[in-house]
């Protein structure tokens, strides 16, 4: 095979271009094989120089994609097989990026760990979850998710309770309900949560808990008798989390 031109491409690589076709090349392979003194090679010879432009190719593609953001070997392996990548070139990227500290388990466990907690609203268990999802062994994620001072825990509980009570327009007890599975779902310990809504005294919000006696009154006295009326009310109410609801003294302000 005759190689007819070289032309200089974008970064790293070379155009290279044969009686056969035009191939793109790393420099690093052009330098090894001293393709630019050479003017013909044999099919062997290139085939060789291909399979280890590819096993390269693998390598600076992970490159790119930890540029952006700390990745796991097990999400480099996943991103190089959903394009296309062989076994062999996969192995061979993260090897060299393993031997060259890129795959560093301990930074990217602390790195994942810190923002979790200062940048999301993510509590040990889910963190702990993520971490065991892209690859880590628990006993590795512990050694350093057991360093976080369990304070900032409840402090981040505290802080999204609080901002959500402002707005509340549920019932105290259906908002502890959903506040707690809330939380429970973002990783938070349910002791926590627990202690902290016990010490809050969170009322029904009487303004809204009238609207809705209001609101049922006149969907359902038109259809049933007085009787019926206030069982249904009180059948919504409960299933709301509004228990032992005086009903009458709502009613007595209904149009």
């Amino acid at each position: 095979m005759k190689i007819l031109k070289y032309k200089k491409g974008k970064r790293n690589e070379y155009k290279v271009l044969t009686d056969e076709s035009e191939y793109t090349l790393y420099d690093d392979i052009i330098i090894k094989h001293e393709l630019l003194l050479k003017k013909e090679i044999n099919k062997k010879e290139w085939d060789t120089i291909l399979k280890e432009n590819n096993l390269l190719k693998a390598y600076y593609e992970s490159l790119k994609a930890i540029a952006t953001k700390l990745r796991t070997a097990k999400e480099l392996k996943e991103i190089l097989k959903k394009k296309g990548y062989a076994t062999q070139e996969i192995e061979y990227a993260l090897k060299r990026l393993d031997n060259e500290g890129y795959l560093n388990h301990k930074t990217y466990i602390e790195a994942y760990i810190h923002d979790a907690i200062h940048l999301k609203m993510e509590g040990e268990s889910k963190i702990l979850e993520d971490l065991k999802k892209l690859g880590f062994s628990e006993k590795e994620i512990k050694e350093y998710l057991d360093k976080v001072n369990h304070s900032i825990y409840k402090e981040k509980i505290e802080k999204y309770i609080n901002k959500k009570l402002k707005g509340n327009k549920k019932s105290a007890n259906e908002f502890k309900r959903k506040i707690t599975l809330d939380l429970i779902n973002k990783g938070f310990n349910k002791e926590d949560i627990s202690n902290y809504l016990n010490h809050l005294e969170i009322k029904d919000n009487e303004l809204e808990l009238e609207k809705i006696i209001h609101k049922l009154y006149h969907k359902y006295i038109n259809k049933y008798d007085l009787y019926t009326t206030k069982r249904k009310i009180k059948e919504h109410l409960y299933v709301k989390g509004y228990i032992n609801i005086d009903i009458e003294e709502y009613l007595k302000r209904t149009d």
